[in-house]
């Protein structure tokens, strides 16, 4: 009886070395490791181009005064123009072992499979941030006629004064100089002269048909000079668009039993945007069941094996990932996903 309770103390004594599940609360014996199983996230990382258009004041009037049209509303469009995908692996924090590596043959065993992406320690968090990254989109300023159109304009108008001789009274006018604002009209009608005549000067310097003489490079910086002038007027009218590009990189973590997953979403008016933003149509990412590699189930005859160290190991599936936006795949690729892969272990005598 003696000898039996000192064998029951002595496998007590065993057991926390060998490798096992962590509970909550156990204490870990000094010169044990606690390690965890792999498990993979889906990185996405998404391009987006915009337009940003932004009219000119005098857009309505540029069908009168220039014989085109003009957008004279403000608009942003966006564009969905680059996707990328990339798996990435991370400690599991619900998969962790306590395993003693003091003796000399486990140790290299342990790296082995470190390196090898089945068994990973729990600092060694391989994965980078996956924080939301929304770069502020870069607004152009409205479109303005300032420091371009003189706002003022001298305004004359005639007054009459009465005067008296006698009996007879007569009205003598008088001349009266004011400034005044000009409406937008007047403003737009100068502009569009103007472009007119930069035309003109233009047309006149090319063809020699002028009493200035121009030679060289003289000639190249008039000309140049006189486009971007005519350019600035024409922006009046039909506004400024720039384009610009944005970004945005979130993380998808599979689990063993669903299959889709809001990635994110995109509106072609807003942008990118964050799964939980309903503004946008969903970017799903699928993970193809049909196309998994069934992993046979393995049982091992450990009825002969009494002494040795256990490591455990998680095996992957592969699987085929797709992102799809509504019926038009975005890109696929094989991953293995190592969360819906079996536990194994084997032990190291």
């Amino acid at each position: 009886m003696k000898q039996l309770i000192i064998l029951l103390l002595t496998i007590s004594l065993w057991v926390p070395l060998q490798g096992q599940p962590v509970t909550e609360g156990q204490q870990i014996p000094p010169g044990a490791v606690v390690y965890s199983l792999p498990r993979t996230c889906m990185r996405i990382v998404a391009e987006a181009v915009y337009v940003n258009f932004n009219p000119g004041p005098y857009a309505r009037y540029a069908r009168k005064f220039l014989g085109i049209d003009a957008g004279q509303a403000k608009t942003t469009t966006y564009e969905l123009s680059r996707v990328e995908m990339t798996p990435m692996l991370e400690a599991d924090p619900h998969q962790l072992y306590v395993v003693n590596l003091s003796t000399a043959n486990a140790q290299p065993w342990f790296l082995q499979l470190t390196s090898q992406g089945l068994v990973l320690l729990s600092d060694a968090y391989a994965s980078k941030e996956n924080n939301w990254r929304f770069p502020s989109l870069d607004v152009s300023p409205d479109v303005s006629d300032a420091g371009i159109i003189e706002n003022l304009k001298e305004e004359r108008t005639t007054l009459y004064r009465s005067q008296v001789r006698g009996r007879e009274v007569s009205a003598i006018p008088v001349q009266q100089t004011q400034l005044v604002e000009k409406t937008l009209e007047q403003r737009a009608e100068e502009a569009a002269r103007k472009i007119f005549e930069l035309r003109n000067m233009r047309f006149a310097i090319i063809t020699g048909d002028t009493d200035a003489v121009y030679s060289g490079e003289a000639m190249g910086a008039a000309v140049e000079e006189m486009r971007r002038m005519e350019e600035e007027y024409l922006k009046l009218f039909l506004g400024e668009t720039t384009t610009g590009k944005t970004h945005l990189s979130t993380d998808v973590l599979p689990d063993p039993d669903n299959t889709r997953y809001v990635a994110f979403r995109f509106s072609e008016t807003e942008g990118l945007l964050p799964f939980g933003n309903v503004g946008g149509r969903p970017i799903l990412l699928e993970i193809d069941t049909s196309a998994e590699e069934t992993i046979p189930r393995l049982l091992a005859d450990e009825s002969r094996i009494r002494t040795g160290l256990r490591l455990y190991y998680r095996q992957p599936v592969i699987t085929l990932v797709r992102l799809t936006d509504g019926q038009k795949e975005l890109l696929q690729a094989r991953i293995p996903v190592y969360q819906k892969g079996p536990v194994l272990n084997f032990i190291i005598n």
